[in-house]
């Protein structure tokens, strides 16, 4: 795979993390892309996932609202001949419609734009559409997120009835520099194994209030065991 990407920003970043080092599998676990023929991308930034996912053989829906993103997105898809499609907006637990996005500062970090405040942070304004309705549009069997702490809106408003028989995996990175309560994060891995077999994250001190390690950030792995 060969990416179109921006000289001296986040770019290469990401494709060693996601391309070289594998972020969104787990290999230990039997956690691979490959085990959903349609992936949902949350978060397709430049392409790196959507193109990933396509050279193990998956059809993707890549979700990403920020223009100079999705167009590398768009152009990283061409470039690699991936069996993916692009839609320029964002995903949230509430209605469709549109919304501000905080966009990063400087000519660095391309891939921390989120929806919630940031102060001194210009904003342009995105479409968004709901995640249930996508689930319904769509009907994938794998999901990533990886939305800048919208995910966690998104996964605390889906109880386990609410998960489509069809969605065998999900993997997500928490933003915990968003909502860095414990208990919210046990409560949603809590409704994940209703629905799926196997949930994987790094260990968590349930005893505690507040999450308060770096990388602000967790891994997470959700997977029916018979996909």
């Amino acid at each position: 795979m060969e990416f179109y990407q921006r000289e001296g920003t986040t770019d290469q970043k990401v494709i060693d993390e996601v391309v070289k080092r594998n972020v969104y599998e787990h290999k230990k676990s039997g956690f691979l892309l490959k085990n959903s023929p349609i992936w949902l991308d949350l978060g397709g930034n430049i392409g790196t996932f959507a193109c990933k996912a396509s050279a193990a053989g998956c059809r993707v829906i890549s979700y990403e609202p920020e223009p100079e993103n999705y167009d590398y997105l768009c152009r990283n898809i061409e470039r690699n001949g991936a069996n993916a499609t692009a839609v320029k907006a964002g995903v949230v637990a509430g209605e469709s419609g549109t919304l501000d996005l905080y966009v990063c500062k400087g000519d660095y970090n391309k891939y921390r734009h989120t929806i919630f405040k940031k102060r001194g942070r210009q904003t342009i304004t995105i479409d968004v559409h709901n995640f249930k309705k996508v689930l319904k549009e769509h009907k994938p069997n794998g999901i990533k997120l990886d939305i800048e702490g919208a995910e966690i809106d998104i996964l605390d408003s889906m109880k386990p009835t609410d998960w489509p028989k069809c969605v065998n995996q999900v993997t997500f990175e928490y933003s915990f520099d968003i909502d860095p309560s414990i208990a919210r994060f046990k409560r949603i891995v809590d409704n994940l194994k209703e629905h799926f077999d196997v949930v994987h994250h790094r260990k968590m001190d349930w005893t505690k209030e507040k999450y308060e390690y770096w990388p602000a950030a967790v891994m997470v792995y959700a997977w029916k065991s018979t996909s």
